[in-house]
């Protein structure tokens, strides 16, 4: 019986020490700020005219213990899926052409694992407009009668036209050629 006791309080040590000495911490990705093009996607925008087969981010992250990392990229079911990764290197590439018109934010799920470990996150990825919308214009088509003792330099039709775009690639110019 006292033999007994000494193996199991000689397993019970033993077990504390390996159980102390082997932590096994997740990976994670490195945080390289708004400007980055490598790491979480977090903050990451990309132009709707960026062509497809484009590499777009780098997916970049570690493991505390120094295992290998792989990635994924998750899409919600039913949605369409416009990026791409590669588990070893983490290159996330575009596969499906943008029309921030349509579209102007991708929710996606990150992941990094070590083989052990899981950590996903829930990021969204901005589309950026481009000039890539004409302009149109309303109420079309234009017929004007134009009573021949109009006085000259009198206002005698008001055109209007619209352009998708945002910003400076949605203002519209007129004139008459």
């Amino acid at each position: 019986m006292k033999k007994y006791k000494k193996m199991h309080g000689f397993l019970l040590l033993l077990l504390l020490h390996y159980s102390l000495g082997q932590s096994d911490y997740a990976p994670y990705f490195y945080d390289n700020g708004p400007s980055s093009t490598s790491g979480n996607m977090a903050w990451f925008s990309i132009s709707e005219d960026t062509p497809v087969g484009t590499q777009i981010y780098i997916l970049n992250g570690t493991d505390p213990e120094g295992d290998p990392v792989r990635y994924g990229l998750t899409f919600e079911k039913g949605s369409t899926e416009y990026f791409r990764v590669e588990p070893k290197s983490g290159n996330v590439t575009l596969i499906q052409e943008l029309d921030r018109e349509k579209q102007d934010e991708i929710s996606v799920t990150v992941s990094i694992t070590d083989g052990r470990n899981k950590v996903i996150e829930i990021v969204r990825v901005f589309v950026m407009d481009a000039n890539d919308e004409p302009p149109e214009f309303q109420n079309l088509p234009f017929i004007i009668d134009v009573p021949e003792d109009t006085a000259p330099g009198s206002s005698i039709y008001r055109v209007h036209a619209v352009d998708k775009d945002l910003g400076s690639g949605g203002s519209v110019s007129y004139y008459l050629q």
